[in-house]
């Protein structure tokens, strides 16, 4: 029942999970992951919420990247950190309006809110109020 990419994504985590590769791949990974969430501990200690893109493009048309995984894959680089941080992040689609319309595109972007552990409500709240401006 499983798409083409679930597939992938499947078979690729089983891969690095196998006893023959967790050295190489999943130890070095939890390392990188918690070097990930103490910079995110130490940004948190000046700020209270981060906003960043959530794609580096707007998005794209169904079944357009399907030949082209790692160009798909690539989409997802900056939700990333908040994952393996483990803090918690909310992404908010941007009103696109006549002013700031990207000229080659009508397709969606986006922003993330991404806040300290236990303080969904900072993003949340923040969130709300963004969409209540653009009504």
């Amino acid at each position: 029942g499983f798409g083409p990419e679930p597939k992938r994504r499947i078979i690729l985590g089983t891969f690095v999970l196998s006893s023959g590769y967790y050295d190489a791949y999943y130890e070095k990974a939890q390392r990188v992951r918690t070097l990930i969430a103490r910079d995110f501990d130490e940004a948190f200690k000046e700020v209270d919420v981060i906003l960043a893109p959530t794609t580096p493009t707007p998005a794209f048309a169904i079944g357009e990247k399907s030949a082209d995984p790692l160009s798909m894959y690539l989409s997802d680089i900056f939700t990333i950190p908040a994952n393996l941080a483990g803090v918690p992040a909310i992404s908010i689609p941007v009103k696109l309006t006549t002013n700031y319309q990207l000229p080659t595109t009508s397709l969606p972007i986006g922003f993330q809110l991404i806040g300290k552990h236990f303080r969904e409500a900072d993003i949340l709240g923040l969130g709300q109020y963004y969409e209540k401006l653009v009504r």
